[in-house]
């Protein structure tokens, strides 16, 4: 099994920011509608699927928005498959700084982190920071850990900054408390952290170039981040760019603001896939170039192995019961094994098939709902030339469709190639990837492309 590192949780956190802010910054982030819930448990179940287990940095899950309203203790019941360790553990898997999850918050409150998932204005985040940096004091923080568990130690170093209103404060240590708890109990699998490998990341997705961008400021931006401006102890750091992009994003020209976009998520792709490269994990991107891959999948449509998903798969996901999550995961555990260890895309259709016939079709919440979900694989090419890679089909194949010469541009990087999994959702009637309206998620796996060990 492979997991599955997803970018998504970023959009949940950023989702709950500005909830939070039409809301007054009053409302708690543990305080969702059940079908907001649903929505959650859904992708996570998706993930689970993909992958047989999901992969967090700590970011994602100590400053997660997700994962502040969806508690270890219930997850065991309606996340756990019976397949994966009796039932008995998480499928989750999350990086931490010497496989001490709770030495990994202690350093983040002890460091000046930006917890930018709290349920406050953006400002307020940034008070927050700078406050927890002013005191950043590591030794007497692991200190008052020692002596108080780290509970206690987040609560106090919290209180110091008098940022966070006293039920806000400590419905966050609660819910951190909750995940340590989980981590001590071995209910979920904490790994040390792996030097991210920027080298594959750069090699197949290259920062933008000065003539993608519109303006001085952001074209400046981006010789500092490709020159090692942001780098810390040789690596680049994302919050020092983010520090340098919060300006433009502010700014009232709107060219500014779209280099500022584009930086960002260019440098979130970078970020995610070099960590996914470091740790052999599969990569979801829940926001891609839509329309450079939605033109460059187009020719090979008719050509291409579909996996076919019932509509709205993943709110069905998430609206089964605890009960029928067990039920659904045991009749389909085979399915799910040659998924996961054989890369068998018939496999992943029986998984499909199996959810059609056991859920019904969710009320629809809106006109644009799309009804099926297609998944496609292809291998990209370090000159961003991308291939379409069929099931057996492998290099031969890609060669055959682009022409000779093909397999040269493939990059290989320290990790090796990744061969990513696209997965469209496209409108009733619509054969071409250029149509569709909805989400277009692509999935990387690890693995060097024609080599056969992912049913290429």
């Amino acid at each position: 099994m492979t997991a599955v590192l997803s970018t998504g949780w970023d959009s949940v956190r950023q989702r709950s920011r500005l909830s939070a802010r039409a809301a007054g910054a009053t409302a708690p982030a543990e305080r969702v509608t059940a079908f907001e819930r649903a929505e959650l448990l859904g992708r996570l179940r998706w993930e689970v699927i993909q992958g047989g287990s999901l992969f967090l940095v700590y970011p994602q899950l100590l400053d997660g928005a997700a994962f502040a309203v969806l508690r270890p203790a219930e997850l065991l019941d309606e996340l756990a498959i019976r397949a994966i360790g009796g039932g008995a553990v998480l499928p989750i898997r999350v990086n931490s700084r010497n496989a001490d999850l709770a030495g990994q918050l202690i350093a983040m409150l002890s460091t000046g982190f930006l917890f930018s998932s709290l349920p406050i204005p953006d400002e307020e985040c940034l008070r927050l920071q700078r406050e927890l940096a002013v005191r950043a004091d590591f030794e007497a923080a692991a200190a008052t850990a020692a002596a108080e568990g780290p509970a206690g130690a987040a609560d106090r170093l919290l209180a110091a900054t008098e940022v966070l209103d006293t039920p806000l404060r400590r419905r966050t240590v609660a819910r951190w408390g909750d995940w340590l708890e989980a981590a001590d109990r071995g209910l979920l699998e904490v790994s040390p952290l792996e030097p991210a490998d920027y080298a594959t990341a750069y090699a197949l997705r290259p920062p933008p170039r000065p003539d993608e961008l519109a303006g001085d400021e952001g074209r400046r931006v981006l010789s500092a981040w490709t020159g090692g401006e942001f780098d810390v102890n040789g690596l680049p750091s994302r919050s020092r760019l983010y520090g340098r992009l919060d300006r433009l994003l502010r700014s009232e020209d709107p060219a500014a603001r779209a280099d500022a976009q584009t930086l960002r998520e260019s440098f979130d792709e970078t970020y995610y896939r070099a960590i996914a490269a470091s740790e052999g994990c599969m990569l979801g991107l829940a926001s891609p170039r839509r329309g450079i891959r939605r033109r460059e999948a187009a020719p090979f449509m008719e050509r291409a192995p579909v996996v076919m998903y019932p509509t709205r798969f993943e709110l069905r996901l998430g609206l089964m019961s605890a009960e029928q999550w067990q039920r659904y995961t045991d009749e389909a555990a085979d399915a799910l094994d040659g998924w996961w260890h054989r890369r068998d895309l018939a496999a992943l259709q029986e998984v499909g098939d199996l959810l059609g016939g056991r859920t019904k079709e969710p009320p629809a919440g809106s006109a644009d709902e799309v009804p099926v979900t297609r998944l496609q694989r292809f291998t990209r090419g370090a000159r961003g030339v991308t291939a379409q890679m069929m099931a057996g089909g492998g290099m031969s194949l890609a060669t055959g469709l682009l022409g000779q010469g093909t397999p040269g541009v493939f990059a290989a990087g320290a990790g090796g190639a990744l061969a990513p999994v696209a997965v469209a959702a496209v409108s009733a009637g619509v054969t071409r990837l250029t149509d569709f309206r909805g989400r277009y998620d692509v999935i990387e796996l690890p693995g060097v492309p024609g080599g056969g060990s992912h049913g290429q």
